[in-house]
């Protein structure tokens, strides 16, 4: 009998380690799925959610590096995913993408909104195509894709927000003319040397966008370059130059 009782809970214990080290399923029935629910699931490589859910916490994947799939239930009335990727029913909006994805990500054209920390820790994503639609890169958007080193930011975004490209290596970045606000921090510690802009006026900053402003170079149209000067956020890049200078980047 205690043989019996001990192959038991060692087939409990195997069968509860297989799912945790690669294919994990939310069981039916759960509504939600709490806060850094599989955080640092090192083992896990797809995740499967059941109909039941309705609301997913924060973080509940990060670092999760060789979890490459998402797969949502045809029947879930609010989440769907696609390639691997969580969408809200209609698809409008880019949930959460897994932190295994690697290389270039295209976001699809249905797509308009982005989810705060959608990306957040897709370390192995190298570039990131937004489609026109998207007003808004939220907070915390790509925090910790540190391989992120390209994004197209198309015309018609609004703002960027807090900490949206924390940790990435990207180097050069261009603007759109219909931006309104880059939020705090949203550069820190990034690897950015170029922010190239085509408007005559300067818009909001928060504070501390740039981690290292005094060597990140601004690039802006010579008719607007002492308004940039004198402005009391924008003036302290260590410096401000005119767009027609050779080494700037194409602009789209």
């Amino acid at each position: 009998m205690r043989t019996i009782v001990m192959l038991a809970m060692l087939l409990a214990v195997t069968s509860a380690k297989a799912q945790t080290e690669g294919k994990v399923t939310i069981p039916e029935g759960q509504t939600t799925v709490a806060d850094s629910a599989y955080y640092k699931n090192i083992e896990m490589t797809s995740l499967e959610f059941p109909a039941s859910v309705e609301t997913l916490g924060a973080n509940i994947v990060d670092h999760c590096f060789k979890l490459t799939h998402l797969e949502v239930h045809a029947d879930n009335p609010f989440f769907k995913s696609i390639d691997g990727v969580i969408y809200s029913k209609d698809g409008k909006t880019l949930v959460l993408c897994p932190p295994g994805k690697t290389g270039e990500f295209v976001v699809p054209r249905h797509a308009t909104i982005i989810a705060p920390y959608a990306f957040r820790t897709c370390k192995k994503i190298t570039s990131i195509v937004l489609p026109e639609g998207i007003e808004e890169i939220p907070d915390g958007a790509f925090i910790g894709c540190w391989g992120l080193e390209k994004i197209n930011l198309p015309q018609g975004l609004k703002r960027i927000g807090k900490r949206a490209f924390d940790g990435t290596i990207i180097q050069k970045m261009n603007m759109p003319t219909t931006m309104e606000l880059i939020d705090d921090e949203a550069f820190v510690n990034t690897s950015l040397v170029e922010v190239n802009l085509r408007v005559n006026e300067p818009f909001e900053l928060g504070e501390d966008v740039f981690s290292e402003i005094h060597v990140t170079r601004l690039n802006v149209p010579a008719a607007g370059l002492q308004n940039f000067k004198k402005h009391p956020k924008w003036g302290k890049f260590g410096r401000i130059t005119p767009t027609r200078s050779y080494w700037t980047v194409k602009l789209p």
